[in-house]
């Protein structure tokens, strides 16, 4: 999977709103979604770890370097 599959996945798996991802990170919904629709595919790490905090994983899991999302 690539990372915004992966963002998008671990996001309804925690039951989290795209509005809510959005609210703790500091960006829109609609930033959240084109994350997710790989329209924004090179995440840099300041925003690949705010995401991954608020996701409770990892920012290797978001990349498909670790099967486990579990801290």
């Amino acid at each position: 999977m690539k990372t915004g599959q992966l963002i998008k996945q671990r996001r309804k798996d925690i039951g989290m709103s795209a509005d809510e991802l959005g609210k703790r990170i500091g960006k829109n919904r609609a930033t959240i979604f084109r994350y997710e629709n790989g329209e924004i595919e090179k995440l840099p790490i300041d925003i690949l770890k705010p995401i991954a905090e608020a996701l409770m994983t990892t920012p290797a899991h978001l990349m498909g370097w670790e099967e486990s999302s579990d801290n």
